[in-house]
């Protein structure tokens, strides 16, 4: 996954810089979401100790104020810096396009590859600007907020912080198995959508001759087929998705409720206070939301990986 992150990196140019902003300000988002949780945790603690007093609600209420304007802004310049970078880098790069299919041989555009090229043009690059680019940074600030809860649950109890990282390994590794395999079913992916690309122009370039000759039943057949085989590609490539997505939410869940059992244990051995128990049930729900999150969005990344390998065997075409 950060390998394909990298690529995308690497692609930018010198629109990297709007990126790694854009990583810097979603992390700051990612911690800013979880401080309702963190004051909350702070009043419970309060409340135990019984220290609260009207004072204390006054500077929670004004404290969450502030935790939603600042989320509101950090979440507009996120998006605001990788989202346009997508757009600048492939405003460049359909230049870029355009000058090197101006030095193609004619033999290139009469070998059925007006396809391939509006395919690209329409769709790879479109899918990656607009799809992709708004998740990036996002799923870069997920990483560092796992990061951040699992310190936390270290912070509370190292055994709750040993059973997150288990939890997280074999959520990891399970994940990478499933890239590997969405890498492969993107490219057929990708590859059918050129195949209705090219059925769309056809069938439009030929449309007089079609109605001239009554051929529109055989010709409209043939692009039917290819919106259902495209149809189906697409269903097969969530069909095998489904099942890794699953697993990862079952390993989860057994994460949590391990981590739930052994804190109930603890507080009732006395090693861990009821107040931070309390705090880690407030927790222990979004402990493996960025994980979840993240690995339910990497399956954009392999579509991205898929759409970049046909943008560069356009542009490398001599």
């Amino acid at each position: 996954m950060f390998r394909l992150i990298s690529r995308i990196l690497n692609l930018s140019g010198k629109y990297k810089n709007r990126i790694k902003s854009a990583f810097i300000f979603a992390f700051v988002e990612s911690i800013l979401s979880k401080m309702p949780i963190f004051i909350a945790f702070t009043v419970l603690i309060r409340f135990y100790e019984k220290r609260n007093t009207p004072q204390t609600f006054l500077y929670v209420g004004i404290g969450l104020v502030l935790v939603v304007l600042l989320q509101a802004v950090v979440h507009f310049l996120s998006d605001k810096l990788q989202s346009a970078a997508g757009f600048m880098i492939f405003a460049d790069k359909r230049m870029e396009l355009g000058n090197h299919l101006r030095k193609l041989p004619m033999g290139y555009f009469t070998a059925g590859n007006l396809g391939k090229i509006n395919s690209v043009l329409s769709s790879d690059m479109a899918f990656i600007e607009e799809v992709s680019m708004s998740t990036i940074a996002n799923m870069m600030s997920y990483v560092l907020s796992t990061l951040v809860l699992t310190v936390f649950m270290f912070v509370l109890d190292y055994r709750i912080g040993l059973i997150a990282v288990c939890v997280t390994l074999v959520a990891t590794l399970l994940a990478n198995s499933m890239n590997k395999m969405s890498l492969s079913e993107a490219v057929i992916r990708q590859e059918q959508s050129e195949k209705l690309t090219d059925a769309v122009l056809s069938f439009a370039e030929g449309i007089s001759v079609i109605k001239s000759y009554n051929l529109l039943g055989e010709n409209s057949k043939s692009l039917t087929d290819n919106f259902i085989s495209s149809k189906d590609t697409s269903i097969k490539f969530e069909n095998k998705i489904t099942p890794w997505t699953t697993g990862l939410n079952i390993i989860y869940g057994i994460g949590i409720t391990f981590i739930l059992a052994v804190a109930l244990y603890l507080n009732y051995q006395g090693a861990l206070g009821l107040p931070y128990m309390l705090g880690l049930i407030l927790f222990v729900f979004d402990l493996f939301s960025p994980l979840k999150t993240l690995y339910g969005e990497a399956t954009r990344l392999t579509v991205m990986n898929a759409a970049l390998d046909r943008i560069e065997e356009v542009l490398n075409e001599a």
